[in-house]
This record gives C-alpha cells, sequence and structure tokens, in this order.
C-alpha cells in the first residue's frame, strides 16, 4: 500500500468520524429542541416518542415511534415518524414549517361517532394515514403560502390543497381579531388534487344500498343527472366544468379544482357572490379529471 493510498484511505476515516460526530451533535441538539416542544404542549397533551435523529446532509429531523393521547383520555395515536424538513425555530408562530407524518394509526373504535359510517364503508379496524405540510409566511408582503397541506389514506385515496392569501396577521395577539378581518383578507389562488384509490366507489355503493339498487344502476343514475344539467346549462365555463365532473364519475381516479382569478379578491367580496354558479367565471375554476 503506497502513501497516497494510506493518505486516501485516512482523509475517508476522518470523513466519516466528522460527518458523525455532526450527525450525533445535531441529534442530540434536535432531541433537546423536540423535548422543549413536547413540554411545552404539556398541558394538552402526552407525547412519548423512541428516537430523534437528523438525516444529513439535508438535516432533517425525524422522531420515530411517537404514541399522542390527551391529557383527558387514555387513547392512544400512534405515529410511525415525523419527519420536519424545514422550520423556523426563532419565532412562536413559525413563519415556515415544512413537515411529514407517516404512518398515523387510527382505531376505528376510538372514534365513536364516525365509527359507524366508517364501518358501513368497509372500515372494520384501523385506518393509516399519511399527513404533510409545507407552508411559508411573508411577514413584509403580509402572504401566507400553503404550498402543500396533504392527506393520504390507504384504502381510500389521496388529497392535497395550497392556497395563497394576502393581508394576514397571524400574531398571537391577532387571532381572535382574523374572525373580524376575516372579509379582508385577500386570495390569490388556490389548488385541490384528489387522487381516489376506492373511496367513491366505496361511497357509491353505500349510497346504492341506501336506495335499495345496485352500484351500477345509481352509477348510471348519477351521470345522467349530470347530462341533463349539461345539456341545459348555457354558460361554457359551467359547462366544461360539468364535463369533468361526469368524466370523474364514469372514471373515478383522478379529480383537480384550481382557482386562479385574473386579479386577486377579498373573501369578503367573493362571500358576495350571490349565485356559486358566478364563482367559476370570477375566480377562473378550472375543473379537470
Amino acid at each position: 500500500m503506497n502513501k497516497k493510498q494510506i493518505t486516501g484511505i485516512c482523509i475517508a476515516v476522518l470523513l466519516i468520524a466528522i460527518y458523525l460526530g455532526v450527525k450525533i451533535y445535531a441529534s442530540n441538539i434536535a432531541e433537546e429542541n423536540v423535548n422543549k416542544a413536547i413540554d411545552r404542549a404539556a398541558n394538552v397533551a402526552d407525547i412519548n416518542y423512541k428516537k430523534v435523529s437528523v438525516d444529513l446532509p439535508g438535516m432533517d429531523v425525524r422522531i420515530s415511534d411517537i404514541f399522542i393521547s390527551s391529557v383527558n383520555t387514555t387513547e392512544k395515536i400512534k405515529i410511525d415518524e415525523i419527519i420536519i424538513h424545514d422550520i423556523d425555530g426563532k419565532s412562536d408562530i413559525p413563519a415556515f414549517l415544512s413537515i411529514s407524518c407517516n404512518g398515523v394509526e387510527l382505531n376505528i373504535k376510538d372514534f365513536v361517532e364516525e365509527a359507524k359510517g366508517l364501518k358501513a364503508l368497509g372500515y372494520n379496524d384501523k385506518i393509516m394515514l399519511n399527513l404533510n405540510a409545507d407552508y411559508a409566511y411573508d411577514k413584509e408582503k403580509k402572504e401566507l403560502d400553503i404550498k402543500k397541506i396533504g392527506l393520504k389514506a390507504d384504502e381510500a385515496g389521496e388529497i392535497s390543497v395550497s392556497f395563497r392569501l394576502g393581508n394576514i396577521n397571524p400574531g398571537i395577539n391577532e387571532i381572535a381579531a382574523l374572525f373580524f378581518t376575516f372579509p379582508q383578507i385577500i386570495f390569490h389562488e388556490a389548488k385541490i388534487k384528489y387522487e381516489d384509490n376506492s373511496l367513491t366507489e366505496r361511497l357509491m355503493t353505500l349510497e346504492s344500498q341506501k336506495k335499495q339498487t345496485n352500484l351500477k344502476d345509481f352509477k348510471q343514475s348519477l351521470i345522467q343527472k349530470v347530462e341533463k344539467e349539461i345539456e341545459k346549462e348555457k354558460d361554457d365555463l359551467v359547462k366544461k366544468a360539468l364535463i369533468q365532473i361526469k368524466n370523474f364519475l364514469e372514471n373515478p381516479e383522478k379529480l383537480s379544482i384550481s382557482a386562479s382569478p385574473s386579479k386577486p379578491y377579498s373573501l369578503g367580496d367573493i362571500l358576495r357572490v350571490d349565485d356559486p354558479r358566478n364563482l367559476i367565471g370570477l375566480l377562473n375554476i378550472q375543473i379537470k379529471s
């Protein structure tokens, strides 16, 4: 083994040692911050976890095997892992946050009021969820950009929502006042995406049973109702939207709804629109299946 090879091995070992040292240090700092956050939430929830680690070089913080329960109940929600991709750690209310919650386990029996409806849809034991959120707040512009709020449920489907709002003041003292300033909030754009994984068929099956008919006939009756609305509709934008809804009923795989008005509108102006059909043109609503 020559000097260059020995030097190369030594450099590699040094880099690995530095990497592990930084990772262990970062993990310890991350765990300390996680524990502080849990202490702050102690009045409303009991939170336990197994491990905190940091992924380098991205510096994602992973919290593994989490159990959460309300202080007034014994039922616990299990989460396989929470990944904090990015967070504003300097503010009481983070100005930006990107987080994923994977493997959220919900026991049907714990949801007394909803259990009957969930079982009617064919969910009898547990539902596994993945949740994620990504947002940023621009203090100077007073704009809140919800890049994504997502929910994925096994044997149901996946939905994600994104939107951008202006004239937002999210300070702690203004939370109560937000209700009164709601009409002044500015709407810029929004989008909803849905990917089906049996939920639509489960819902239609349940409704067909209530009407004492089979799924095929019930589905066809829905499509025929939409077709009648398409025939008598005079507004082109509304007609296009109805056609996409019909397409989704025929083949329920994907559906997206977007709103991108030519100029921003206040929520007060939007709420004052009498006919919901007029919102399609006002907000430039597009529906695609």
